[in-house]
């Protein structure tokens, strides 16, 4: 078995997942997306990545965008979810916490 590419493909589900949940409690900038994802060990990716994730979640109704005003800089593009995507959202965390929770039983040996 090749572990890095497991850890590849286990990486590459989460990612969407993980993008979604960021945006659950505000509007992001595209950049400090990146910046966020760079602070967690597990789920890095390059910074062309997570604007794919953002491109196809905008198309699919999930999330949308607006571009704001910067202070002396050009303007930003910030994300947030839409009322479908906080419906996405629940139901991705719902089927999560389901799915944590059998690995964690088959990790203790607690399947009879």
């Amino acid at each position: 078995m090749d572990f890095n590419n497991w850890i590849t493909q286990l990486r590459k589900g989460l990612l969407e997942m993980a993008v979604i949940n960021l945006l659950q409690n505000r509007k992001i900038h595209g950049y400090e997306i990146v910046q966020k994802f760079k602070q967690l060990n597990g789920l890095k990716m390059r910074e062309g990545n997570i604007y794919r994730i953002l491109i196809r979640l905008r198309i699919d109704g999930i999330v949308k965008s607006s571009e704001e005003g910067t202070e002396g800089g050009p303007p930003r593009i910030y994300f947030e979810l839409t009322k479908e995507g906080r419906n996405v959202l629940e139901k991705m965390n719902d089927h999560w916490d389901g799915v944590k929770e059998s690995i964690e039983t088959v990790q203790k040996r607690r399947i009879k």
